[in-house]
This record gives C-alpha cells, sequence and structure tokens, in this order.
C-alpha cells in the first residue's frame, strides 16, 4: 500500500503501473492480486477509509445541526449558526484532512480515471441535502423561501475553500486558522444569502 501510494502520488491513478508498485514492494504482481482485485480496489484501499471517515464526521455535525434548530424556541434568539460549536467541527475536519493528507491529496488530485474522480461532487450533493434541510427549517421559521440556487452555490464555496486549503497549505495548525476565518465569514453571510 505505500509503495502504491508512492505511485499514485507521483502519476496520478491512470498513468500508475501495477508493476512498478510490486517492483517497489518486493513482490509479485501475482502477490498483489492475492491482496487486492485491481488497481482501483488497491487505490480505494488507500483512498476510501479516510473519505468514509469523512463522511460519518459530516453526518454526525449535520444531525446535530438538524436537533439543535428543531428545538422549541431555538431560532427565537437570532443567528441559527450560533446554535452548534462550528469551531470544534472545524477543528476536527482539519484535524482528519491532515491526518490523512496523502489520502485526500489522492482523491482530490489523483483520481481521474477512478470510480472516486467524482468524489467531490458527491460530498457537495451530501452537504446539500443537509443544507437545504436546515435552510427549509429557517425558512418556516422566517416565513422565507429557500434560493436553491444560492444554497447550491454556497455548498460548492464551502467545499471548494476546504479543498483549496488542502491542497495549497501543508501546516495543520496555519490551515485551521485560515478555515476558522474562512467559516465564520462564511457562516455570517449565509442565511442572508440563502434565504429570500
Amino acid at each position: 500500500m505505500e509503495s502504491g501510494k508512492k505511485e499514485f502520488l507521483e502519476k496520478g491513478y491512470m498513468k500508475a503501473s501495477l508493476r512498478k508498485i510490486c517492483a517497489d514492494a518486493g513482490v509479485t504482481t501475482g502477490a498483489l492480486y492475492f491482496f487486492f482485485k485491481d488497481k482501483e480496489d488497491l487505490f480505494g484501499a488507500i483512498a476510501e477509509p479516510p473519505l468514509k471517515k469523512l463522511v460519518e464526521i459530516l453526518n454526525n455535525h449535520f444531525a446535530v445541526d438538524v436537533e439543535a434548530i428543531s428545538q422549541p424556541h431555538a431560532l427565537d434568539g437570532g443567528n441559527a449558526h450560533e446554535l452548534v460549536d462550528h469551531d470544534e467541527f472545524i477543528d476536527r475536519l482539519i484535524h482528519h484532512f491532515y491526518g490523512n493528507y496523502d489520502a485526500f491529496i489522492l482523491l482530490l488530485t489523483k483520481s481521474q480515471g477512478s470510480k472516486y474522480e467524482n468524489c467531490v461532487d458527491e460530498l457537495v450533493d451530501t452537504i446539500e441535502q443537509f443544507y437545504l434541510a436546515l435552510s427549509e427549517k429557517l425558512g418556516a421559521h422566517y416565513g422565507a423561501k429557500v434560493n436553491r440556487y444560492m444554497l447550491h452555490w454556497l455548498t460548492h464555496m464551502i467545499v471548494d475553500s476546504f479543498i483549496h486549503l488542502i491542497t495549497h497549505e501543508i501546516n495543520e495548525e496555519k490551515a485551521a486558522q485560515y478555515m476558522t476565518k474562512i467559516m465564520t465569514f462564511i457562516l455570517e453571510g449565509w442565511q442572508k444569502a440563502v434565504l429570500e
């Protein structure tokens, strides 16, 4: 797996050579097929566990968000984004990304040609469904309609901000500082942009 990760990071999924991976690992290609069905299975063994954990982190966070906003009188105090500790969530996400840095670089920049090449779009779709549920609850409370275009655009903006950070900042501590500022900016304007 280490040889595979090195080859995928260097050449990307499509150009990576199983022969080179096996030679670097000191095993035959037959030995590789004992453990993995094919090149995509090897790529998935490296990249999929951190991706699944990311989805679990997101699902747990959004479940807390939905629960918080669903409480009686939860929205009477003003800003919905103050109901949940987003700083802890951001720290957890950043720690997960940087604890699995190579896997996320593979997923974000080296997965073309594999079944993981659309993982960002799939994440956006998942997150957008949660944001839609939250926005509809907010809209019902404030007597406002959800602007689906803005919701989709903001969801992409949030996901893209994490992608840009991961692919441009290698220091976890700096990344956490930047993302806290970015999310404060996004959360302050999110409700105004999505509800009309």
